[in-house]
């Protein structure tokens, strides 16, 4: 890998992770960041957490190596958030049971699955 693509990977890594926790945490400054309006409060802490899945993604790839254990250690990331954020929302009243269980449950089976399935670091 050329240090210019590990640099630029780097910069991605941070624009998104900036972003993701914007999303995430300060959805009003994002707003003004970038000039709209964030009607779906759940909707945009999912597109956070996307977006920080995307900076560990770009983290990783700046690594090089191994990409089927890094990329299934991503997807491993996103799918973790993911019950994270539903449990949040439904632990908080952000959304009922009918909305958040159902990606709960198949998030959290997905997410024990690719730890279990992951591949070893020497495979």
């Amino acid at each position: 890998m050329t240090q210019k693509l590990r640099i630029l990977l780097y910069v991605m890594m941070a624009y998104l992770t900036i972003f993701g926790i914007l999303f995430i945490f300060l959805p009003s400054v994002a707003e003004k960041v970038l000039s709209t309006s964030l009607p779906d409060r759940p909707l945009s802490m999912l597109y956070g957490q996307l977006t920080l899945t995307f900076a560990f993604i770009a983290y990783l790839a700046s690594q090089g190596g191994n990409g089927l254990s890094k990329l299934t250690n991503a997807l491993m990331v996103m799918t973790a958030g993911h019950v994270i954020i539903f449990a949040f929302l439904l632990a908080t009243g952000g959304l009922a049971f009918a909305a958040a269980g159902p990606p709960l449950i198949i998030n959290l089976v997905f997410t024990a699955l690719l730890f279990v399935f992951r591949p070893s670091a020497g495979a």
